[in-house]
């Protein structure tokens, strides 16, 4: 009993996974004078980090958006005259715990308006050698659906030391406070009303990239933007972000998120107006009283968790939580893929987009529709051909929407573009009995750890990453991180800086080839599993319709594949697609699914 006791304690951390913290800074470092580095803004020093490499952490790169700078564009951070220790990471952006996101317990209320800070990694260089060392710089965009997360969760130091590179991390407002159409004032700017704050502090970011990188030892015109899952939605946003001309040159998008919100403007405005009758409530005053200036006023002034509480669950309808939309002004308007299909109307840059065969596991593994749990945490499968059936369709879809349609568009239309699929499955059985490999297995964010070459990931690393998966599961590692800083460095992946590795092809962009067999999906597992290699793996929408009706025997099955796969609520094409197949498959009722 002990035993098992043990395995649901250290199985219940394996929702950290998905995007989880380093261990908590317990001691503060201490200062390095090599690590003293001159910024527009001040001195900063920074202190040797564990890789053998430096670190600075807790940098402003905007003011605080507190008060009346809380919904608009980020602002210059205040300069300092005296030499500034950055020691300790900043405060993660205001957000409900979650174990998902690796700040606070479920639920707690955490974080601070107060959190445009981000945390920078470099090779160790002394003053003097680091503006002419003109290293690659990869700028990581956190994930976490832009509710949760925090730049502090992961560490940069390994892959900066090990690859020659310049890594930051950044945070960016979340939630209601990255999102939302405040009501206008005098003064406003565009993008001060864009309502897509979140993007705009990436971009803010960036900016800052631009001005202190070659004080890192960091080129700035040659800047790679990398993000998982809302990190590669965010990603993609600054692909079609005008004010982001010029400030990136390569992008990698792994596990693209679910996408943009479909947000027009009347649903931003009752968000707003939800807001506002919360706001009038605690002042007691009246909306036909208020000017509109005096409105966002008070909307400004409003308790942040009062803000909060208009996005909870209602008796029939969950108001998602707002997300990076198309205001037409910071996110040009139109479709992703006609947008991508015109050099004009996007940033022209190498881009790398993959996905984890197993991409909803980590989700799955916790409903228990399919698992057996015990105080909640999963122990067994019901039915493990169905949860394997489950996932897979829900990855294809992941890798169609996420990888394939877009490294089409991208290819035919001018910007090179190379796919990935991340396979690694190693982990085993726990305490003998859990089959972590087979509950988990090449699940979604996993492959963070063997991007970033950081394997300590809090309590749940021995679940994951232990002794009998050690030897391979490094190597792997050092050849992700040499196909990213590869790319990187040129743009282009080729080998991963090594004369003997596999290499990764582009997406064919030429259109009469499209039929036609090539290779263009690097696969990326260790050698008992096939290895590194290249393969002709292609994906849509109307090919995974397709393998249900093939492949799923029963009509009931074959409704339920459908909505457990096509999940998004709205979604007009598979609504269209619907329509037929639940016609031929005798389905009931209707496919809406609300994620």
């Amino acid at each position: 009993m002990t035993i098992v006791i043990r395995a649901l304690i250290l199985l219940g951390a394996l929702a950290l996974t998905a995007c989880t913290t380093s261990p908590t800074q317990s001691t503060l470092p201490i200062a390095d004078d090599a690590a003293l580095r001159q910024l527009d803004s001040g001195a900063i020093r920074g202190f040797v980090n564990a890789a053998g490499g430096h670190s600075w952490l807790g940098i402003p790169y905007a003011a605080p958006p507190v008060g009346e700078r809380r919904w608009r564009a980020p602002q210059a951070p205040t300069s300092w005259t005296l030499q500034r220790d950055a020691l300790r990471a900043g405060s993660p952006c205001i957000q409900y715990g979650s174990p998902l996101g690796g700040v606070g317990t479920a639920g707690t209320r955490q974080g601070s308006e107060d959190c445009l800070y981000l945390n920078v990694y470099s090779p160790r260089l002394d003053p003097a050698n680091a503006r002419g060392a003109r290293l690659p710089v990869m700028v990581w965009i956190h994930g976490g659906g832009n509710t949760i997360g925090h730049a502090a969760f992961w560490d940069g130091s390994a892959l900066a030391q090990r690859e020659n590179t310049l890594v930051v991390m950044i945070n960016y407002r979340l939630g209601p406070f990255g999102w939302f159409k405040p009501p206008a004032q005098d003064g406003d700017t565009a993008e001060d009303r864009s309502g897509n704050y979140g993007t705009l502090d990436t971009i803010e970011a960036l900016r800052w990239v631009a001005r202190n990188a070659a004080a890192f030892g960091g080129d700035p015109n040659n800047v790679t933007v990398f993000g998982e899952s809302a990190g590669g939605t965010n990603a993609l946003a600054l692909l079609i972000a005008p004010q982001a001309r010029g400030l990136f040159h390569r992008m990698i998008i792994q596990s693209l998120g679910f996408g943009f919100a479909r947000q027009d403007e009347p649903a931003a405005l009752r968000a707003t107006e939800r807001a506002l009758q919360v706001a009038l409530q605690r002042s007691g005053r009246a909306a036909a009283t208020l000017s509109s200036a005096e409105q966002a006023t008070l909307l400004r002034q409003l308790d942040p968790w009062d803000l909060y509480s208009t996005y909870e669950r209602a008796a029939s309808e969950w108001d998602r939580i707002p997300t990076v939309f198309q205001d037409g002004h910071v996110l040009r308007s139109g479709a992703i893929a006609d947008l991508l299909a015109d050099p004009s109307q996007h940033h022209d840059v190498p881009v790398i987009l993959g996905t984890n065969r197993d991409e909803p596991k980590i989700f799955m593994a916790f409903d228990p529709r399919h698992v057996r749990t015990a105080f909640g945490l999963p122990i067994s499968l019901k039915d493990p051909a169905r949860y394997d059936q489950e996932a897979r369709y829900r990855s294809l879809l992941w890798k169609a929407d996420g990888v394939d349609s877009l490294a089409s568009v991208l290819a035919r239309h001018g910007a090179p573009a190379w796919s990935y699929r991340w396979d690694w499955d190693e982990q085993g059985r726990a305490f003998g009995f859990v089959d972590i490999s087979r509950i988990v297995g090449a699940a979604h964010g996993l492959e963070i750890p063997f991007v970033l070459g950081q394997f300590d990931v809090g309590p749940q690393s021995e679940l994951l990453f232990h002794d009998d998966n050690e030897a391979p599961r490094l190597h792997l590692s050092e050849r992700m991180m040499g196909y990213w800083a590869e790319f990187a460095r040129r743009g282009d992946p080729g080998r991963g800086g090594r004369p003997d590795g596999t290499a990764w092809l582009p997406w064919p962009g030429d259109a009469a080839t499209t039929g036609q067999q090539r290779d263009r999906l690097l696969i990326f597992d260790t050698p008992s599993d096939g290895g590194i290699r290249m393969a002709d793996i292609r994906i849509d929408r109307e090919t995974v319709v397709q393998l249900m009706e093939r492949e799923i025997g029963a009509a009931p099955d074959r409704c339920e594949a459908f909505r457990a796969t096509f999940r998004n609520r709205v979604d007009e094409w598979a609504d269209r697609v619907w329509l037929d197949f639940s016609r031929r498959s005798n389905c009931s009722g209707v496919r809406v699914r609300d994620r």
